[in-house]
């Protein structure tokens, strides 16, 4: 699995250069064939949507920006650095995972950032419904197969 690398420069609307179209391949391999990018090296608004996208696929910040979190879950095509959650568990993590939730319909608690019981029955049915281990903890294989969901999933 790579890594960022010092070759990995945050990106943001207006960059140009070799990392964009790097970046813009990168991000081609997780979008649908309408929502695919002219690898051009311009980061403009579509690439900003696009990383938006991929941003909300990954359980990340949806800022447009590519950073060392988006860069990394780009090359591991897998959400990368998060945390471990649980009851108990608040803030913006949380919320991402009970939006995806309520979205595909295994939530209908108020999407809050904290992990109560009304989530953890959400995991489970999750957790359950994937094969996984029920416990209710979202570690790695959780986190996967929540990315897995948002990426069918659109941010409109």
């Amino acid at each position: 699995m790579q890594t960022t690398t010092s070759n990995d420069p945050i990106l943001k609307l207006n960059s140009t250069g070799a990392t964009v179209r790097e970046l813009q391949e990168l991000l081609n391999k997780r979008l649908s064939a309408p929502q695919r990018l002219s690898v051009d090296g311009i980061f403009g608004e579509s690439t900003e949507i696009a990383v938006k996208q991929v941003q909300f696929q990954f359980l990340l910040k949806q800022d447009g920006i590519a950073g060392p979190q988006t860069w990394q879950s780009l090359r591991a095509d897998a959400p990368v650095g998060k945390p471990v959650l649980r009851r108990g568990s608040v803030g913006e993590d949380v919320e991402r995972v009970q939006n995806v939730l309520k979205i595909v319909s295994l939530y209908s608690g108020v999407t809050d950032g904290n992990f109560g019981s009304a989530t953890e029955a959400a995991v489970k049915k999750l957790q359950q419904n994937k094969g996984l281990i029920v416990d209710g903890v979202i570690s790695n294989q959780t986190w996967k197969v929540l990315s897995e969901l948002a990426t069918f999933l659109s941010i409109d």
